[in-house]
């Protein structure tokens, strides 16, 4: 009776109720892990980068002042002009997105000479600039682009980032994966340590007592020597994946913060459905090719020669005393209108063309990527639901398995009790019911890996494990 209850309370371990320390730890290194920080540390700068091209043109003050003394030659008497001269200027000016630019300037000049006051003044001129591109960026149409073009950059960068995190997180969850399966198959080959001890405890017995040949007793050290190797082996195994798992939280974790897997328990994963389309890869090829396509337009639209329309209004005063400003400012009747058109041009636009003509192949790169890549995510999506179907069936098969080998064990057990059956039927009815538990957990790791990885292709692991 002794064995029974041993064996019932080694089973009773695989039947508790699971805690949710997947969803915690994943939680923990979503908002700890330093790659999923450096990853939003990244969008926060594209953020940045973004606001500066849409305040890439602001208003721009100006102000000079200068002083002259010269004793040049004068032109007019070949003379030396002994004068000196002081030149104040303020301007504002702004380009703005629509092509336009402006330009406002106030200047301020005090002229002396020395040989003859009669020259002496001072002077104020103020003048209004306007110019219009009216062809390579008519109406302003390239520097639209340039902020539609950041937008739609910061887009991709962010469907980027998310499909960043999710891999990232993807790859955490099979290393914690990894650490719940070799818990608990570190479990069970402590049991078959144990069974194997006990086997070779019978067969000295046996050979001591000349029932069994030394071979037998060679076999049964052979196999638990086999057996301890394995334990060691296996123990390594969950270091090693503790060791990934604290890399990534840059914490110790220790085994007892993971759950190792139990017979018949719900899986700490969701099963999910979704579609190919709302993979997160794919979302971000799909935003790439649309700022792509803005930048090739942009390259286009950079073969265009420069045409700008300019209008000028300036008004001035010039006076031997006083004050010339009242009477300089715009309005005044000494004004002048100045229009002109400047056309400008790269010839043959080689530079332009070249630009373009990278632009374009990086467009169709795009597009090339995006048209494999979902080609591959089907292939995958067909793949993983054949799977999933398949390791469930297995599961189902060896849960019966399961059953029927702790019904033997409990027979046996009961029989031995009697004296109908020698410990030897015992051990092995033990040792057939771990080898059947080690399948089950092995098919339980395999199901979860599909979940994860369904998941993961539909873009909605975070619902499979936060469930």
């Amino acid at each position: 009776m002794k064995t029974l209850l041993v064996n019932i309370s080694i089973l009773f371990i695989f039947t508790q109720t699971a805690q949710a320390s997947l969803s915690k730890l994943s939680n923990e290194y979503i908002s700890s892990g330093s790659d999923n920080e450096s990853a939003r540390m990244d969008l926060e700068i594209n953020q940045v980068s973004k606001e500066l091209v849409f305040e890439s043109k602001p208003w721009v003050l100006s102000a000079t002042s200068s002083h002259v003394n010269s004793n040049l030659n004068s032109s007019l008497t070949q003379l030396p002009s002994d004068s000196s001269s002081q030149l104040y200027e303020l301007g504002v000016s702004k380009q703005f997105f629509s092509g336009t630019s402006v330009v406002f300037s106030n200047a301020l000049s005090d002229y002396e000479n020395n040989l003859s006051s009669t020259s002496n003044n001072t002077g104020f001129t103020q003048s209004l600039t306007l110019s219009q591109d009216l062809w390579k960026n008519f109406l302003g149409r390239n520097d639209k682009l340039d902020r539609e073009i950041a937008d739609k950059t910061y887009v991709y960068q962010e469907r980027a980032n998310e499909a960043l995190l999710a891999s990232n997180l993807y790859t955490f969850v099979t290393e914690y994966l990894e650490v719940k399966v070799n818990k608990a198959l570190l479990s069970l080959q402590e049991m078959t340590v144990d069974r194997a001890q006990k086997r070779l405890d019978l067969i000295k017995r046996r050979v001591r007592d000349g029932l069994s040949e030394k071979v037998d007793l060679f076999s049964a050290q052979t196999r638990d020597l086999a057996a301890k190797e394995n334990l060691r082996s296996l123990n390594i195994n969950l270091e090693s994946s503790l060791e990934s798992l604290s890399k990534r939280l840059h914490r110790k974790v220790s085994k007892e913060e993971v759950e190792a897997y139990k017979i018949q328990v719900e899986s700490e994963l969701s099963k999910v459905e979704g579609v190919i389309e709302d993979n997160q890869s794919l979302k971000s090829t799909f935003e790439q090719i649309n700022y792509l396509e803005s930048t090739f337009l942009q390259k286009k639209n950079s073969v265009y020669p420069n045409l700008n329309l300019t209008g000028k209004y300036a008004a001035n005063n010039y006076q031997s005393s006083g004050n010339p400003i009242s009477n300089g400012t715009l309005g005044n009747e000494d004004d002048e209108l100045t229009i002109g058109l400047t056309l400008s041009w790269n010839m043959g636009s080689i530079t332009e063309r070249l630009a373009r003509e990278s632009s374009s192949i990086s467009l169709n790169k795009a597009k090339m990527i995006n048209r494999k890549q979902l080609l591959t995510l089907k292939q995958q999506e067909s793949f993983l639901l054949k799977r999933v179907v398949e390791v469930e069936s297995l599961l189902e098969t060896a849960l019966k398995r399961l059953k029927i080998s702790e019904k033997t064990l409990e027979e046996y057990n009961r029989l031995y009790s009697r004296g109908r059956a020698n410990l030897d039927q015992v051990i092995r009815a033990e040792e057939d019911l771990i080898d059947t538990q080690v399948s089950y957990v092995r098919y339980l790791i395999r199901r979860d890996t599909y979940y994860a990885s369904q998941a993961f292709l539909y873009g909605k692991l975070n619902k499979a494990i936060f469930k």
